[in-house]
């Protein structure tokens, strides 16, 4: 029994250190997705169309803080394409033996992603809707 599990017992322990690192991949993913998209829908709910940009650009890094597991660093930018607002978010989990395991590359696992929104004025669209109910109201 002690041959078997000199075979086994290496294979248990490589196999529970991958899914905690297979874990720590997909909550990064999850909640780097979940960041870029909170920041930028709150950007593009700026009662100022124009803020929308630079309101994203200077709470982003709030937004991706330090709540990543086996991250080293998160960065992010932002782009607008005439009233859609684009966040990519970017980081690599950092994997200990790198080149065994053939999903990594030198520095880990990328994790990249995109969120985007629709920049629209929501006062404004509440006004715009009751207006149009005060039209067809009167008819």
């Amino acid at each position: 029994m002690t041959v078997e599990a000199g075979f086994i017992m290496p294979w248990v322990i490589f196999l529970f250190v991958f899914l905690i690192y297979g874990s720590f991949y997909l909550y990064d993913k999850c909640v780097l997705f979940q960041d870029a998209y909170t920041v930028c829908f709150r950007g593009s709910i700026q009662k100022d169309e124009k803020e929308a940009l630079p309101y994203v650009e200077n709470h982003m890094k709030e937004q991706f803080g330090k709540k990543y597991f086996g991250v080293g660093k998160v960065e992010g930018s932002v782009r607008q394409a005439g009233q859609e607002l684009y966040v990519n978010g970017s980081c690599s989990v950092k994997v200990p033996i790198v080149h065994f395991i053939t999903m990594a590359k030198e520095d880990g696992w990328q994790i990249q992603t995109e969120a985007s929104a629709c920049i629209m004025n929501p006062t404004k669209l509440i006004r715009r809707c009751r207006m149009a109910e005060n039209i067809l109201q009167e008819r």
